[in-house]
């Protein structure tokens, strides 16, 4: 790991250098207009209906609250992402405060990153927020980064990642930063995850071996709507701590039509406390994943009814997937806000009634450790100006800029209240009433503001 020359506290990035920082104050929506609250007779379930009519509906809704004069003014959002920022771009130019960067990896972009569009959807809907940035590399340039956050009081904290390698436990750097930052006051947003249909947990001795000669193998398949496997794959293992023999993921290829295996790549530690993760390029032919223990003598191996083993991978599907408890730390520390994402394509498809979209395949579905839901609301991943698929990132993003227009609403409403409020008006999909796959329902601002209003 590369030294943070700015220490804990992370690089100040100048203003020359972010080149749009500081510029043009970002437009005010606010209006005279008054925005209807349950005191005045209006009903937030109606409004909640109101905002099922898909993308059109969103924009009437988040229209009626900017009019009303709440824009998210006041409040002050940081956004945490490896990917960092372009702050010359038009949608988030005009509202940063502040650009910092964690351990060697500059926090200014030349390109519409991931972390720009997680930054334009925050203030799409909160425009007159204050966004304060911040890049990172490895899990402890992520932690200085949230402890960054939290001595600034930061009232909303965007964390569009998904830490697969760590378990919400005292185990994990990521999951107690986290926690931290929820006991000091901050809203954490967080997603659940792109992993559910790469999710694997199970005893170790289901997958134990050497794979080249035993069966026990699980197959990569590609995502739905990919033709082949191809391209980069990335993986995950965590063990129980029951297991005290060093387990490694071992990426196997087929080879003779499936007659034997070759092994091409191996995990490795990414910490103490955030497990094995495993990276390697994929081309069009059969992969499968077994866990070994490499080193180790016969009589080591993991007790199958003793030992558990998690397999994630965000980036491919797994045959025999096990999508519950498939959501990823943050998301799954209890305080934060998890947020699972609709279908797109059939959001697209049936933009007349978006309140029957599906939450997405791939989105990480609960429950959590203690039993939690570990989704609390799933939310649409558009409009995203962001290259590739929007996914789980880009739907917690649309309700951290929500977040702040309630903290906007009402300056004293404490963090539990606004994970409380964004449940209760949330549009029941799927099965009725809550559930691990899409939590409390679909995200509907327009309601969230007015339960606020009519406090």
């Amino acid at each position: 790991m590369t030294a943070d020359d700015g220490g804990s506290r992370g690089r100040h990035i100048s203003r020359r250098r972010a080149l749009a920082i500081g510029g043009a104050a970002a437009l005010s929506l606010a209006s005279t207009s008054r925005l209807p609250s349950a005191s005045t007779g209006s009903d937030p379930d109606e409004a909640n209906a109101s905002e099922n009519g898909g993308r059109e509906g969103d924009a009437d809704a988040l229209g009626r609250i900017h009019r009303a004069g709440i824009t998210g003014e006041g409040v002050d959002v940081a956004v945490l992402d490896p990917t960092g920022f372009d702050p010359t771009h038009d949608a988030v130019a005009g509202g940063i405060r502040e650009i910092r960067q964690f351990g060697s990896r500059s926090a200014v972009a030349e390109r519409t990153t991931h972390g720009t569009g997680a930054a334009a959807a925050v203030a799409e809907l909160a425009p007159d927020a204050r966004l304060s940035l911040a890049s990172f590399d490895t899990p402890a340039e992520f932690v200085a980064a949230v402890e960054w956050c939290r001595e600034r009081e930061t009232d909303v904290l965007l964390a569009p990642v998904a830490a697969h390698g760590s378990v919400a436990t005292g185990r994990s750097d990521v999951a107690r930063a986290a926690g931290r930052a929820v006991d000091a006051g901050c809203v954490l947003v967080a997603p659940t995850g792109n992993a559910a249909l790469g999710h694997w947990e199970g005893p170790a001795a289901a997958l134990l071996g050497d794979g080249e000669t035993d069966p026990r193998r699980l197959r990569i398949r590609p995502l739905p709507g990919a033709d082949s496997v191809r391209g980069r794959f990335r993986a995950w293992l965590v063990a129980d701590a029951s297991v005290e023999s060093d387990l490694t993921l071992a990426l196997l290829r087929a080879v003779d039509g499936g007659r034997r295996w070759n092994l091409l790549a191996v995990s490795r530690a990414v910490d103490s406390r955030a497990g094995q993760r495993l990276a390697a390029d994929l081309d069009d032919g059969t992969h499968a994943l077994v866990v070994r223990t490499d080193g180790a003598e016969a009589d080591r191996r993991p007790d199958a009814n003793a030992s558990r083993i998690e397999i994630a991978t965000p980036t491919h599907a797994l045959s025999s997937a096990r999508p519950l408890g498939s959501v990823a730390v943050p998301a799954s520390v209890p305080g934060v806000v998890g947020v699972g994402v609709t279908d797109a394509a059939r959001t697209e498809a049936e933009s007349a009634d978006s309140a029957a979209a599906p939450v997405a395949p791939y989105s990480g579905r609960g429950p959590v450790a203690g039993g939690d839901l570990g989704v609390d609301v799933v939310a649409p991943p558009r409009p995203w100006i962001a290259d590739g698929r929007p996914g789980t990132s880009a739907a917690a993003a649309r309700v951290a800029g929500v977040a702040a227009l309630l903290r906007a609403a009402d300056p004293e409403l404490e963090p539990s209240a606004v994970t409380r409020t964004l449940r209760a008006s949330a549009a029941d999909v799927g099965r009725a009433g809550p559930d691990v796959v899409s939590g409390h329902g679909r995200l509907a601002p327009l309601a969230a503001v007015q339960r606020v209003r009519a406090r």
